[in-house]
């Protein structure tokens, strides 16, 4: 079974449980949380449905291959912890208001202790996936796993406290979930866009560009270009070669650089070179 696949199937019982149980036990905050279990099962779905899309090889409409669906899930992702986020917030500001709260029952900190355990093991395997292969969905379902531990050891210290004799906070903890969740989604927004806008890390142009120049027979670099694509990056370089150099040795020098340059730079999986004569070595 694939991590998403688990992780889809832990947020629709972990959503449903805290549904039930903050509703018997009168708890805002285990409500709130179980809101944004709700909101992961669709965006888990969506994270494990761009996953396998993303791993689809090239084909003639899709050149560069379906790399960039991680990015546009991760996107979603982060817009869906906004979105759930702010709502958690608007319906524990008008709770706040109402007269009459009660006093959340135990239960209710046991619910919200299991959804801790479960949500740090998917973290930890979300992460350790995420950074071997680089993918922007994996990293950022695991930075909602992470946040779904602390969101429910936050459910738990409000009703805690509510049932210690202020039950004003279980609904103000609601409302700090809220925030921290809306909080927690701008970043996947940020780094997602920058993906989907072609944003690409200066320095693996230069670190590039230095290996290039270290390999005999190249004079200088004259262009890099980064794309992202997911989670990875491909690369397009012109050289500039001894304009008496044969097609052959041409050909030959641009495929060691490119092995020379895919072997040192990590998350780089796709480098074409170009090579141009020199124009001073050619008069």
């Amino acid at each position: 079974m694939s991590i998403q696949l688990a992780a889809l199937l832990t947020n629709i019982a972990l959503a449903v449980l805290k549904f039930t149980v903050g509703s018997l036990a009168s708890s805002r905050a285990l409500i709130a949380d179980a809101f944004n279990s709700a909101g992961d099962v669709f965006a888990t779905f969506v994270a494990w449905v761009a996953f396998r899309y993303g791993k689809m090889p090239p084909d003639e409409n899709h050149p560069y291959g379906h790399g960039n669906a991680e990015a546009l899930a991760g996107l979603l992702i982060g817009g869906m912890l906004c979105a759930t986020g702010g709502f958690i917030c608007i319906d524990a500001f008008f709770f706040f208001r109402e007269e009459g709260r009660g006093t959340p029952e135990v239960m209710a900190i046991y619910a919200a202790a299991l959804t801790a355990v479960v949500k740090e093991i998917l973290y930890q395997v979300s992460i350790r996936s995420g950074r071997r292969t680089g993918s922007p969905t994996l990293l950022a379902s695991a930075r909602d796993h992470r946040a779904d531990v602390v969101t429910a050891l936050g459910a738990a210290v409000g009703i805690f406290i509510a049932r210690s004799g202020y039950p004003q906070a279980d609904t103000i903890t609601g409302s700090l979930i809220g925030l921290y969740i809306l909080f927690l989604g701008l970043k996947p927004v940020r780094e997602n866009v920058g993906i989907l806008m072609q944003e690409a890390p200066p320095e693996m142009a230069k670190s590039a560009a230095s290996l290039a120049e270290s390999q005999t027979g190249v004079i200088s670099v004259r262009q890099t270009r980064v794309q992202p694509m997911g989670g990875s990056y491909r690369m397009d370089m012109i050289l500039a070669v001894d304009g008496t150099m044969t097609v052959s040795e041409a050909h030959e020098l641009a495929h060691r650089v490119e092995e020379a340059i895919i072997a040192a730079l990590s998350r780089l999986t796709e480098v074409h070179v170009h090579v141009e004569p020199n124009e001073e070595s050619s008069q």
